[in-house]
């Protein structure tokens, strides 16, 4: 029976079906699996078991980890690895597949270079008997009607390190690309490949392939065989595609999840399909070798502290930031203990950004106005950018707008001269959020429009969710109410796509805001405890306190006055917290508090802020 199932999967004359795979075909080449080699690269930073089980079992996917750390110090020697190795039994039988014409097109997100060298091997020239297509540019030159053979290498290849580079910081940033997206959905709908077989695959690309897939719509995708990996060495099980919860973007497809070993699959398919007697092939390379060296020389080339600081950034860009404190703390002892001034600062900017994070925006206050003024002083002009649009941040999360739109226009005027455009267009959206506190959304607007053009010239589609929402305030502040909820739900739809729960967050409370306002109650309640689930989930304790606001006003306008005031008090609670007992940030959630205690019908209601 299995026998029947496997032919059916990868036997076909009419070229239609397709090859999808991940790391794990690589395995038995001695290249490591993405945990393997993240657990080592964590047993050289020193990280407890415990500490590194976080960002393993987090969303972050290889490329946007290995980004995180390319920013701070130079990771050739971890790349090298996806150079090494020899063709397994697996990239054989693929070159063996693709020489029947059983299967004409394969899709990897793999570095390495070995299926390419398993079709040379078979007597395949590249650019003759296959092409390759690994960068943006080669994607677009894509021409799905011939029937040519095309290895798709989705993150970029090891034989193109720029290339690689540049595929590893759109990942991580999520930046859109136009030309890869195209290419995903074509690979993935069935008037180009009726079925597509994936092995060694752990649908762990969440951001970018993943969510590209779950667009595609049910009419035209695919019919799907995936290889779940399993110990069962003589036997399989399989359940609908559709069934999995967790990390399956093909639950709108049809096919089958098949649970099997995946060495047995391989044999018995190239027993079933190839005339070539099988010969199981395991090769091994010494690449934690490569992970030694590449702290060696990290900790050579900038200092013992870097230690410390590369899992700091890891966990910040997570959303642990308690976790982050801990580890810009010890960066910055080991910093003073060096004497390195430019490294403690640093840290200690660092350190604020995670103070910001967490809601202590007092301490974070103190840490970025002397590590911005430092950073001046000591002619660090990447880090006083950073650090002022920090800052800024802080001032603008304290209601010190004023501060907070002179620190930005700061920002703004050293990124022009620098001609950093990144930069710039932070520092204009946030210029634009301040004028929105201050109630001056023509101002807003003007430094949306410059900020929003860069932003899709650039590719940045994290900037564009947050402007976007930006702008849905401003024109709710002009009184243009269709027009502020037709803003924001764009920014709610860029956020999602591109799994920015932050950003996300953010703009279903202000879309809970702008409810409020209009007594759309029911939608308030729907829209602001979206914004909770996800603020509670990612630990943004200003967004949970914000939330839990909107829903106690909600009730109380609503009658229910047992709930009102249980939210209402949980929102004063963290905000006592985070601003202190006297601040004018609890005034109006005591004034909702007392509306609730004595309360009347017929109440007026004042309009709530946006943030």
């Amino acid at each position: 029976m299995i026998e029947e199932l496997i032919y059916n999967i990868a036997n076909t004359t009419s070229c239609n079906t397709a090859i999808f795979c991940g790391a794990g075909v690589s395995y038995h080449s001695g290249l490591p699996l993405v945990n393997n080699l993240v657990k080592k690269i964590f047993e050289v930073m020193q990280i407890s078991e415990a500490d590194a089980d976080i960002i393993l079992n987090s969303d972050m996917p290889f490329e946007a980890f290995v980004e995180t750390i390319r920013n701070e110090v130079s990771v050739d020697e971890i790349l090298e690895i996806f150079a090494k190795g020899m063709p397994n039994t697996t990239h054989e039988l693929i070159a063996e597949l693709v020489s029947l014409g059983c299967t004409k097109t394969v899709m990897t997100t793999n570095f390495d270079s070995l299926i390419e060298n398993a079709l040379i091997n078979k007597g395949l020239q590249k650019d003759k008997d296959f092409n390759v297509f690994s960068s943006e540019i080669e994607f677009g030159k894509i021409n799905w009607k011939d029937n040519g053979i095309k290895i798709i290498k989705i993150h970029g290849c090891i034989s193109d390190k720029d290339e690689m580079a540049i595929t590893l910081s759109a990942v991580a940033n999520r930046v859109s690309c136009t030309n890869k997206n195209l290419t995903i959905d074509k690979f993935f709908s069935k008037d180009i490949n009726t079925n597509v077989f994936i092995i060694g695959y752990s649908c762990s690309d969440m951001f970018d392939i993943s969510p590209k897939i779950e667009e595609i719509k049910n009419d035209n995708s695919s019919n799907v065989f995936l290889i779940e990996h399993s110990n069962n060495k003589s036997n399989y099980t399989k359940e609908d595609i559709a069934l999995k919860d967790y990390k399956n973007p093909f639950k709108n497809f049809t096919g089958q999840r098949i649970f099997i070993n995946t060495d047995f699959f391989i044999k018995i398919v190239w027993e079933t399909l190839i005339t070539v007697p099988y010969e199981f092939k395991s090769h091994q390379t010494p690449w934690e070798e490569n992970v030694e060296e590449w702290m060696r020389l990290a900790i050579e080339t900038n200092s013992a502290g870097v230690i410390n600081h590369l899992p700091a950034r890891l966990y910040y860009n997570i959303g642990e930031y308690k976790i982050a404190v801990k580890h810009f703390e010890q960066g910055m002892f080991m910093a003073q203990k060096d004497r390195n001034r430019i490294m403690f600062y640093s840290e200690l900017g660092n350190l604020g950004m995670a103070f910001n994070a967490l809601g202590k925006y007092k301490e974070a206050k103190n840490c970025l106005e002397e590590s911005s003024t430092a950073c001046r002083d000591l002619g660090n002009v990447q880090g006083e950018i950073a650090q002022l649009q920090v800052l800024g941040n802080i001032y603008r999360n304290l209601s010190e707008y004023e501060a907070a739109i002179i620190t930005y226009n700061c920002a703004i005027m050293i990124s022009e001269r620098e001609r950093d455009i990144t930069s710039l267009c932070n520092s204009l959206g946030n210029a634009a959020s301040a004028y929105n506190h201050t109630n001056r959304p023509d101002e807003a607007i003007k430094y949306l429009n410059r900020g929003i053009k860069i932003a899709f010239a650039i590719g940045d589609k994290q900037s564009e969710g947050s402007m976007l929402c930006s702008f849905g305030i401003a024109y709710s502040q002009k009184g243009d109410n269709e027009k502020a909820k037709q803003f924001i739900q764009n920014s709610i739809n860029t956020t999602r796509m591109i799994g920015d729960k932050q950003g996300e967050c953010i703009a279903l409370h202000n879309l809970s805001n702008i409810n409020l306002n209009f007594k759309e109650f029911d939608e308030c309640l729907k829209n602001a405890t979206s914004s909770l689930q996800i603020a509670q989930e990612i630990s943004i304790m200003p967004s949970i306190a914000q939330a839990y606001y909107n829903i106690g006003n909600c009730y109380l306008f609503k009658g229910d006055l047992q709930l009102a005031i249980q939210n209402l008090n949980l929102a004063l609670d963290i905000s006592k917290q985070i601003y202190g007992t006297e601040s004018s940030q609890l005034i109006p959630i005591l004034k909702s508090i007392f509306e609730a205690e004595n309360y009347r019908e017929n109440m007026e209601f004042g309009k709530v802020n946006h943030v």
